[in-house]
């Protein structure tokens, strides 16, 4: 019976080995980019901030937050992370 099952499960398991496989490098690679993107959303806060505006500063300092690697590419690797659990979840059946 527990043959049976992995079976049915195979096609399951091969197809979020794929995902995980591609959502890990994608975090990878969109981290570095997006790292750089939230330096020069940072710089370009500092530039509005000795404008006067501190508004704008906040609003690109936030910016900057969520684009570092520390905003959403950790939330997306958190939520990749879980797709592996599941995963290998799947595969220890």
């Amino acid at each position: 019976m527990r043959i049976i099952i992995k079976i049915l499960l195979f096609p399951i398991v091969l197809a979020l080995t794929l995902l995980v496989a591609f959502c890990r490098f994608f975090c990878l690679f969109s981290g570095m980019v997006l790292g750089i993107v939230a330096f020069l959303l940072f710089l370009l806060g500092i530039v509005v901030l000795f404008a006067g505006r501190v508004d704008g500063f906040i609003g690109f300092l936030v910016l900057a937050w969520l684009v570092s690697p520390y905003g959403l590419p950790l939330a997306a690797s958190w939520l990749t992370e879980r797709v592996a659990d599941f995963n290998h979840m799947l595969k220890s059946i």
